[in-house]
Formats: C-alpha cells, structure tokens, sequence
C-alpha cells in the first residue's frame, strides 16, 4: 500500500515539473514519514483498555442518608454523584425567597478544598462571576458542580479531571488502589441566603462501596451543561494544525536540501 502511495505521487511530481525525477522518491517518503510520525503522535495519547468502577456514596453529615437527600424547615435537597461532578435538585420550601452564594461554595477531596464551576461556569476559559439566582418560595433549582480547577481544555477538547481513579487499564497495582478508596471522603459546604439570613449548609459523603462495571454496561451518562461551540473549534483548529505544519517544515527543508547542486567528485 505505500509503494503504491510513492508510485502514485512520484509519478505526479515528476510529471508536473516539481522536483527531479530521481529526488522525487527520496523526498515522497521523508513526506509520507513526517504525516505517519504525526499521526502515531496522537494515537499514542489515546485511552487504553482495563476495567471502570462506579463509586457509591452515602451522606453522613448534616445526617445519615444513603439516598443522599437532606430536608430542614427551608429546603429539600437530594445530591447525585457521577465521576468528577456533584449535581443536585434543590427546592425551596420557606416562605422566603433564597438564593445560593455560589462565590463561598466549595468542595473538599479528602481534606483537600477547592473552588467550585456551576452550569453557568462550567466552560468558562476566564473568571466569570456566577449570575444572581433567587429561587422563590416552592421554587426549585438543578445545578452540577465540578471543582474549578477540574475543568480544562486540552488538545482542543474540554477535560475533566476526575474525584478518584474510575479505571485500572489492566493493572492490579491499580486496581488495588481504586479498592482503597472505600472510606474516601467528599465534602459540600453551601452557603444560602434566605430572607437577609445567610445560613451555611455543611454535607459530607462517603465513598461506601466500589464496584468493577461490566464490560458490556457504558458508565452513566453525566449531566452537563451545552458545551461552547466557537471555544472549542478554534481550540481544535489550532490543534489539528500541528500534523500539517510538521509536515510542510519537513516538506520544504527536503526541497531546499534537494535544489541544492551537487559537486562532482574530482578526478582522481
């Protein structure tokens, strides 16, 4: 198949009059090498095989619950859990407005804190300030959070980073570890105002049971907000450039070493 692909091009080259006849051959696979060097580059980044495993939690605190839901005099609240997100449905059951005060929100990691992205932030490239969100009386909200840092664009493609490790790619070493992680700890402190009142709300959950998922079962699908468009393309068009760029610098050094004259040996 490649002989063919260097006949195939030797023979256009030659014809149109771009390079000698007898460099063509040299410079077509320095070409063809330089694009198959390019493109290895990116299979070599792409996810291997080995077991996922789907992490169930149970609240501990403000109080007991295995189906993660917390209900007090002004609301009910019921969390869900996906690798790298906490989304909820939040409703308000005072006779007062409230609001969530997304600014002092955060989540916890095994004793480590972080800042946190909302549906409104999720995609943000910049530190963009979280809108102003009253949720009235009966009124209910559903938000996924993620921390901020978790969040990125790589390669021209939005990244999250995970709570814990979710596959073993094969290895018992790793599997080992992700075993470990029974007893593992999240935590969720929100802040909510209500009325003038601002009432900080303290959850944390606990990693009680880890299971391999079968290989036939895909993990559960997570609750995202729309992904921007126009950021991601011109992410990815810069990307998608590399490839070509290698290969045109490859391109016309070979020319330029090509074009250059030979000197003939002198006679002896």
């Amino acid at each position: 198949m490649l002989n063919n692909l260097v006949n195939h091009v030797h023979g256009n080259l030659s014809v149109r009059g771009c390079i000698p006849h007898r460099a063509a051959p040299i410079l077509i696979y320095v070409l063809i090498g330089s694009l198959l060097l390019s493109s290895c580059s990116g299979l070599a980044n792409s996810p291997g095989g080995g077991v996922n495993y789907i992490y169930t939690y149970t609240m501990t605190q403000p109080q007991k619950n295995d189906q993660l839901i917390f209900r007090d005099n002004y609301l009910t609240i019921q969390f869900f859990f996906d690798a790298s997100a906490i989304s909820f449905q939040m409703q308000n059951v005072s006779e007062a407005s409230m609001s969530i005060v997304w600014e002092k929100i955060s989540i916890g990691i095994n004793k480590r804190s972080f800042a946190v992205r909302n549906n409104s932030t999720f995609y943000s490239l910049g530190n963009t300030p979280f809108p102003m969100h009253v949720i009235p009386p009966l009124g209910y909200i559903r938000e996924t959070i993620i921390p901020r840092e978790n969040v990125f664009v790589k390669d021209g493609k939005w990244v999250e980073k995970e709570f814990f490790l979710t596959n073993d790619r094969g290895s018992q070493r790793l599997k080992k570890a992700i075993m470990k992680m029974v007893g593992s700890e999240v935590t969720l402190t929100i802040p909510i105002k209500i009325g003038e009142i601002v009432i900080e709300y303290p959850f944390v959950f606990k990693v009680n049971k880890i299971a391999p998922l079968p290989s036939t079962v895909l993990p559960p699908v997570k609750e995202r907000p729309p992904v921007p468009k126009a950021t991601l393309q011109e992410a990815g068009t810069a990307s998608d450039l590399v490839p070509i760029l290698i290969a045109a610098g490859v391109f016309g050094v070979a020319i330029f070493l090509l074009s250059q004259k030979k000197t003939p040996p002198a006679d002896l």
